[in-house]
């Protein structure tokens, strides 16, 4: 006789059990951190919302984790019960099934429940910008795809990665782009792009909350993402859909999600810090600052790769086969000046063609023409400005002289007019958010030198190394 229990009465050690359970998470096949030995858990779930983690090793993740599939109901008898450790604890579950060849799992012909997964609670997409780079806080969400992207090889430490962007909505319409990377890209992605008119709903769980083409959502190594989830829910979003098919028409042509304003990504939750007590070790930091850049001879734009904003030294307009595209991105660095400190930081793409008033083609055209941009206006303009920044650490130099940083995100801030004025200062209100990169940004402040005095042939300065041109030795 089937000894038939719940989850809760299955104690650690435990012989001779069985149990009826749903599939609620089948999270990718990882590999530990300090051995090869591979790994995939489950999280099982019973008809009283109890649930527990499945984990398979090595040579069971082969022949066991196939038979495992989301929302499908299985018996499962005699599996080792034990508890797991604090420091490997997920999801709040505290007690492990370890799921062997030797563990009976036969999957039952009564259907599961048709409810959301117990424990999901599915973030609403104008809170999102309050768990913007965190790193405590993943969200779980449930939209429709409106549009997918092509898949995009990245390489960081000599390691490749991949990556593919879906844009995603749910009936607040707020349109938010989703990159799902490597095994996502290979599972749940092709799946996605197989059925991309059919506007597939996806569950997802445990996704990120990252600063990229405005607010977006990226997976982490144990997130899940289910397509098409055969439950209540999903099908009420999919009717949804199908009754508004013109208006996510429009948003996947018109791509609004491009145009979000950073304001949107600052609130009460965001400290600000002085420039002084900004650290390299900090994943982000908002500033409150003066803006500057007269003094600084630079080219205002680089060619570079439109999908990796890598350098290349490639001429303009011409067919090669590389990892870069040759598309020009408009760069160039900024002084930013507290009543504390000045560092120096780089702007980007759309954000930098605003801030500046003109494109990156515009900008090599006057280098070509061995012309200064027309900026004296502006930088008159705004010396009397400040603005909430978001700044973000990059690579430091091999030397140790400087630290990189880029301008993630700007905003003017409107709330009062300064009270010092920095070195010719320079910026502008700006309503679109851009991908970020990064220049250098020296760890102490310098005096500038009179514009009329320092000005040389823009051709002799920006001859030498796209990445060692524009800057000069200054002391406080």
């Amino acid at each position: 006789m089937v000894n038939l229990l719940c989850i809760d009465d299955i104690k650690p050690r435990m012989k001779g059990w069985s149990a009826h359970v749903t599939v609620e998470e089948k999270i990718h096949v990882a590999t530990s951190k300090h051995s090869p030995t591979r790994y995939q858990k489950v999280v099982l779930a019973d008809s009283k919302g109890s649930r527990v983690e499945g984990i398979m090793f090595n040579t069971a993740v082969e022949k066991m984790g196939p038979k495992f599939h989301v929302f499908k109901k299985y018996l499962i008898s005699n599996a080792d019960v034990r508890e797991i450790e604090e420091k490997y604890q997920t999801n709040g579950l505290t007690i492990q099934w370890l799921i062997s060849t030797r563990t009976v799992v036969e999957e039952l012909d009564e259907q599961a429940t048709d409810l959301l997964p117990s424990q999901f609670t599915a973030a609403s997409f104008k809170d999102l910008p309050l768990y913007a780079d965190s790193k405590s806080h993943a969200v779980d969400i449930m939209a429709v795809v409106v549009d997918s992207m092509p898949v995009v090889p990245i390489k960081k430490d000599l390691k490749e990665s991949f990556v593919q962007r879906f844009l995603i909505v749910n009936e607040e319409m707020i349109p938010t782009v989703l990159s799902l990377w490597n095994a996502f890209v290979e599972n749940e992605g092709k799946l996605i792009t197989d059925q991309s008119n059919k506007h597939p709903v996806i569950l997802c769980r445990r996704l990120k909350v990252v600063t990229y083409n405005g607010i977006s959502l990226s997976t982490r190594n144990d997130s899940v993402v289910i397509v098409d989830p055969p439950i209540r829910d999903a099908r009420t979003l999919k009717n949804w859909a199908c009754r508004n098919e013109k208006e996510l028409l429009v948003v996947s042509n018109e791509k609004p999600y491009t145009n979000q304003s950073p304001k949107m990504f600052y609130g009460p939750q965001h400290k600000l810090s002085t420039i002084t007590d900004v650290l390299p070790t900090e994943k982000v930091s908002w500033v409150k600052c003066m803006f500057s850049f007269e003094h600084i001879l630079q080219k205002y734009y680089y060619m570079a790769c439109v999908k990796c904003r890598r350098l290349t030294d490639a001429d303009y307009g011409c067919t090669y086969t590389c990892n870069h595209c040759n598309e020009k991105q408009c760069r160039f660095d900024i002084d930013l000046t507290d009543h504390t400190d000045t560092i120096t930081a780089s702007i980007f793409g759309e954000q930098a063609e605003t801030l500046l008033g003109f494109t990156a083609l515009q900008a090599m055209d006057y280098f070509n023409r061995n012309e200064e941009l027309p900026l004296n206006k502006l930088h008159e303009e705004l010396k009397s400005k400040m603005f909430i920044v978001q700044l973000k650490p990059g690579n430091t130099k091999n030397d140790g002289s400087y630290q990189r940083y880029t301008v993630a995100y700007y905003f003017e801030d409107n709330a009062e007019n300064t009270s010092f004025r920095c070195q010719s200062p320079v910026a502008s209100k700006v309503q679109n958010s851009a991908p970020e990169s990064t220049a250098s940004a020296h760890l102490s402040p310098e005096k500038t030198e009179s514009s009329s005095k320092t000005r040389r042939s823009l051709l002799e300065t920006f001859s030498g190394s796209e990445e060692s041109a524009a800057k000069k030795k200054r002391s406080k």
